[in-house]
């Protein structure tokens, strides 16, 4: 057993019993003070909306608030979801095909799979599950301020979750001790570490910087919310793993807003990667082992 699944198994057992069910099947806050899953409704297509209307504004500030949004019932195609995102932000993140588990959408490479079958319909096994881990998407970038867009084109169960933790929320219930080392530590995480990115091809991994900084504090640049930067993958500058830091793990993962979003079709979530972390799954190290399909697709985009 490694070091990063031994931490896994620690961190499964921190927060097993803490996550149900809404009392409509689909999503849940785990402490009812959260504001992550903020629902905007009444959009009809998200591809239809002018980047400068009052809607992109507030899906925006709902953004940056809230760190985790629903918007329900959309029908969208690939080419609009792309559309959308490059109205939602700055930069549309592109990554290398490589990077996608020989499992790319064809003429899209904004796009990444988020399925259980590969993209010519054979079903990918019991044990793969991608993002089945805490992270942050591009946490391999020297900017995080970046928005995830899922959306589900097909879910043909109600088990197919989403779980996100507030990083800004959880300082104010961290112990001073813990607040302490987090504020003396810089954290470096590469490329080369992320575990869903294990099969990246040399060249692609050549295209981003051998290591990203992140403080173990820092302010939000969007809303200036204190937050805390933890997840798997990341080395401290001087030499430490998180597996090292469980004490301090053990207090954001448990201590920390969850909320779990459990999917239907046509919903489509966006969050912030700079205010909250996410993981496949809604509790313990369990993953998408069945052959129900689901199909979601994400794009991302700097904001």
């Amino acid at each position: 057993m490694t070091a990063l699944q031994l931490l896994v198994i620690i961190i499964t057992a921190s927060f097993d019993k803490a996550v149900s069910r809404g009392e409509d099947g689909m999503c849940k806050l785990v402490d009812n003070k959260a504001k992550m899953g903020h629902v905007i409704a009444d959009i009809t297509n998200v591809a239809d909306l002018d980047p400068d209307s009052e809607t992109m504004k507030e899906i925006r500030s709902k953004l940056v608030e809230n760190g985790v949004i629903v918007i329900r019932n959309q029908n969208l195609t690939r080419q609009q979801q792309v559309d959308f995102t490059s109205k939602l932000g700055r930069e549309v993140i592109r990554l290398p095909g490589s990077f996608n588990g020989d499992d790319p959408e064809l003429g899209f490479p904004e796009i990444a799979r988020a399925s259980n079958y590969f993209y010519n319909g054979t079903w990918k096994g019991r044990r793969n599950c991608f993002g089945c881990y805490w992270h942050k998407d591009g946490n391999f970038l020297h900017s995080q301020f970046l928005a995830s867009i899922l959306y589900a084109d097909t879910i043909s169960s109600n088990n197919s979750a989403t779980m996100f933790l507030d990083n800004c929320g959880v300082y104010e219930k961290l112990t001073r001790k813990t607040r302490q080392q987090l504020a003396e530590s810089v954290f470096t995480v590469s490329v080369r570490d992320i575990p869903d990115f294990q099969d990246g091809t040399e060249e692609d991994l050549t295209l981003y910087p051998d290591y990203a900084r992140h403080p173990g504090l820092y302010r939000h640049e969007g809303n200036g919310r204190q937050c805390v930067y933890i997840t798997v993958s990341l080395v401290t500058e001087g030499g430490e793993a998180v597996e090292q830091l469980t004490d301090a793990w053990k207090e954001v993962t448990e201590r920390g807003e969850k909320y779990v979003h459990y999917w239907r079709r046509g919903d489509l979530v966006i969050w912030d990667n700079l205010g909250v972390m996410h993981r496949a799954g809604d509790k313990g190290f369990s993953g998408p082992g069945d052959r129900s399909p689901r199909i979601l697709y994400r794009t991302q985009a700097f904001l």
